[in-house]
């Protein structure tokens, strides 16, 4: 069931257009409430914009737990908060070209990505605004690291809910940041704390452990490239499928490091296939 909220009470002919020939069911509103939401427990709210968002209501887009995907649907460029700019879906109404709404608005609807972001707080818009939602992944280059490093330098970040996994001995050069408990050494060296790339089945049990028991939320994975030096590309490609399965699962955020030159074209394209390109210059941090 799809809420529409259409403030203006004039848009009903133009939403019965678009919604129609969907099959969805759907109802057409003129206000919102958070009794109204609980009531119908709508999968999707479509919300008509076409100029300042109600207070009232973007209180309620707000709230820390949202269990439905937020779509606003606009004639023109609407001013709203970025907090719900990153967390919802922008649809743009074409009034001349009715079958191109209908094609964006269903591309909003069947989309994977913002759908699965069920809490609304500063650390899940902080990761929107960066590109990062949960219950996808990610796949980037090593030149990227660094970028992803430094979003981890941020009071919207638990550290609590990190986990890096890593060839580099980056809790050594990020004390504040990374510790034991968020952090796993993967090194040919000796000594404790250490894991050694042979052991491939004990580095993933781990991973796999932090995440199914709810310890790492935000994983970030750079030892692909290291791993395939002492293991097949398939054994390799087969444990990291365990791993997005049980991130998936867990709606986490997973972030995996591929260099494209360790690997042929065909390798790249079956290790990432599935996954969604993050390439950041820079972090980009909320407004106060």
């Amino acid at each position: 069931m799809i809420l529409v909220c259409d403030g203006s009470g004039k848009q009903e002919k133009l939403f019965k257009d678009i919604m129609a020939p969907t099959g969805i069911e759907y109802k057409i509103m003129n206000k919102i409430s958070k009794d109204l939401i609980e009531k119908t427990k709508p999968s999707s709210l479509i919300y008509y914009i076409d100029g300042p968002m109600k207070k009232e209501d973007a209180e309620l887009f707000l709230e820390e737990h949202r269990g439905y995907l937020l779509i606003l649907m606009y004639r023109k460029e609407p001013d709203v908060d970025e907090k719900i700019r990153y967390t919802s879906e922008m649809v743009v109404i074409d009034p001349d070209n009715i079958e191109e709404t209908r094609k964006r608005l269903r591309q909003a609807l069947s989309g994977h990505i913002i759908s699965k972001l069920k809490t609304i707080n500063d650390t899940s818009i902080y990761l929107a605004k960066n590109g990062l939602y949960p219950g996808n992944t990610y796949f980037t280059k090593p030149e990227s690291t660094p970028v992803f490093m430094s979003m981890l330098i941020s009071n919207r970040i638990n550290k609590d809910s990190i986990l890096v996994v890593s060839r580099f001995n980056l809790k050594l050069e990020m004390p504040e940041i990374l510790n034991d408990e968020n952090f796993i050494w993967v090194t040919d060296s000796m000594g404790a704390q250490r894991n050694r790339p042979v052991n491939l089945t004990f580095i993933v049990d781990s991973i796999i452990k932090r995440i199914s028991e709810n310890k790492a939320h935000i994983i970030f994975i750079d030892v692909f490239d290291l791993l395939i030096v002492y293991h097949s590309f398939y054994d390799v490609a087969r444990a990291f499928e365990q791993i997005k399965s049980i991130a998936l699962e867990r709606n986490a955020y997973l972030v995996l490091v591929f260099g494209e030159g360790s690997m042929d074209h065909i390798q790249f394209g079956q290790i990432t296939r599935y996954c969604l390109d993050w390439n950041r210059d820079a972090v980009t941090d909320l407004e106060e």
